[in-house]
């Protein structure tokens, strides 16, 4: 049985072809049962083997796993999963009715492995658990019963919470629960049997067969992810305690799987948050820089693993920076607005990691906060100039507008919104752009320019369906200054494009546009 690579996903499982082997029998009382890595022998050879009653309930059994086979051979998988699952409960019955059999380890593990292909899960853990708890099991029993166990209630659980039948895991950082207490509890169900499979098998994996393979040809999952999603599973109920100490011993135990500790490293600090221990935060994060840095430098080591311990470090910049983030914005949750933005600045010069845009938005909104507009100003002129790309450059260049218009600067901001228009034409915030654009170069004496800019407003199909009262006023005023500036024709348009505006409902737009309509009787 072989399994893909897989976190919470379904594993995808294929049957080992069973041929003869030796060992695992004779020698004395305790050594004549084989053990569960036993393959077994062709059907023939065993029948021989067997007495009469269970030469007929096996040779019964083999017959539905061969149809399976076929089956799955010819793609009809449908059937072979029904043939495999008959075949399964008869391999079951048989070592619950021959108790003492010799084989019936390794016929145990097959029905489990049957189970598996036909989606049973349960019952494939169940038989997995058999084979640990049998007496006469010896390590590396234990180790493949326990390895199949685990990856069969990770099935079963998985299979639950897509059903909607099992709570699902989440590994949700501290910074996103903002404070949020913790709610310790046992995982529930198949998550609970899942871990437990888990650390029996971690216990056992020295005895495990596959251990000594190539670590291609090896099957399921391999001891680190196991123990990695153990802690994870501990994570996402609440248990930081318990998940803190997993997360160490991965890193204590599988320091050359680079991909795990790439998983493993930013949960293990994020523990250390969960639980308020700064000081152990600080102390987590300089061991285990300072040991993947010396695993990097190590020349030997393998250049995928490198760029893998890579991704460590950079795990590790991103997780000091959230740190840093997270107790930034507990600053300004606790009305500390200046010290806040400090913090939002520092975390934007750390040059490990983290989303530098963002914090200096929040820098710029502590800065609002803590009354500093200029400060807060400069930071945005930043974020519009050397991060326009990002999420927040768009609200911070309307903002920056809003400043130069509060200053006085009217031209000036009327030039922002303009810039803004031309950067982000698309813009949810594209209508008050519009409209502040024309309601500035207005405040700026420059009328002619005003009025343009209303007409574009108040004739935008979108602005004026939003809201077709301020649309209606804008045209209005568009049509006084045009008409001002001794510009008729524009006004006449501009007053007529009042009169069509729809749903007008507002007392001083409906009188703006009777107004309108008396003016352009003496155009």
């Amino acid at each position: 049985m072989t399994a893909a690579k897989t976190r919470f996903g379904v594993l995808l499982l294929t049957l080992a072809t069973a041929c003869a082997t030796t060992g695992g029998a004779g020698g004395g009382a305790s050594e004549r049962y084989y053990q569960a890595d036993t393959k077994l022998p062709p059907q023939a050879q065993l029948e021989r083997q067997l007495d009469d009653a269970e030469r007929g309930k096996y040779h019964d059994a083999s017959t539905y796993y061969q149809r399976g086979r076929q089956a799955a051979d010819s793609g009809n998988m449908d059937q072979a999963r029904a043939e495999y699952a008959t075949a399964a409960d008869m391999y079951a019955q048989f070592v619950e009715q021959f108790t003492q059999s010799e084989w019936r380890m390794p016929i145990r593990n097959l029905a489990a492995e049957l189970y598996v292909q036909a989606g049973q899960y349960e019952k494939a853990a169940v038989q997995a658990d058999k084979i640990i708890a049998d007496p006469q099991a010896k390590d590396r029993s234990k180790a493949l019963g326990a390895r199949l166990a685990a990856m069969a209630w990770l099935n079963a659980a998985n299979t639950k919470v897509k059903a909607g039948q099992l709570e699902g895991i989440k590994l949700a950082n501290a910074d996103q629960r903002r404070g949020e207490k913790l709610n310790p509890r046992v995982p529930p169900g198949e998550w609970k049997r899942f871990v437990e499979a888990s650390d029996t098998y971690v216990a056992n994996m020295a005895a495990d067969p596959e251990a000594s393979k190539p670590a291609a040809e090896r099957r399921g999952i391999a001891p680190a992810q196991l123990a990695l999603i153990a802690a994870e599973v501990e994570y996402a109920f609440d248990n930081m305690e318990d998940a803190q100490r997993r997360f160490d011993a991965i890193l204590k135990t599988f320091p050359k799987d680079a991909d795990v500790l790439a998983d493993a490293v930013p949960l293990y600090l994020q523990t250390y948050l969960y639980l308020g221990d700064e000081v152990g935060y600080q102390a987590a994060v300089t061991r285990v820089r300072a040991d993947v840095q010396a695993r990097l430098a190590d020349p030997k080591a393998d250049p995928k693993a490198k760029e893998s311990y890579q991704k460590v470090l950079d795990a590790l910049g991103r997780a000091e920076a959230g740190a840093q983030f997270a107790a930034a914005q507990k600053l300004l949750d606790a009305g500390k607005p200046a010290e806040a933005a400090q913090a939002f600045e520092k975390v934007a010069a750390d040059p490990k990691g983290g989303d530098v845009s963002n914090a200096l938005h929040n820098a710029a909104v502590a800065w609002d906060k803590a009354d500093q507009a200029d400060k807060a100003a400069e930071i945005r002129q930043r974020i519009v100039t050397e991060y326009a790309d990002s999420k927040v450059a768009p609200n911070n260049a309307l903002l920056l507008a809003v400043y130069r218009s509060k200053k006085g600067d009217h031209a000036d901001a009327a030039k922002l919104y303009e810039s803004f228009l031309q950067k982000w034409p698309d813009s949810p915030n594209r209508c008050v752009a519009l409209q502040n654009v024309a309601s500035e170069l207005d405040v700026a004496k420059k009328p002619v320019d005003a009025a343009a800019r209303y007409v574009a407003f108040g004739k935008d199909e979108q602005c004026a369906k939003a809201d077709p009262n301020t649309a209606a006023r804008a045209l209005y005023r568009a049509g006084r200054l045009f008409q001002d500036a001794k510009q008729k024709a524009k006004a006449k348009d501009a007053y007529a494009s009042a009169l069509g505006v729809p749903n007008v409902t507002d007392t001083v737009a409906k009188s703006q546009v009777n107004d309108a309509k008396e003016r352009m009787k003496k155009l």
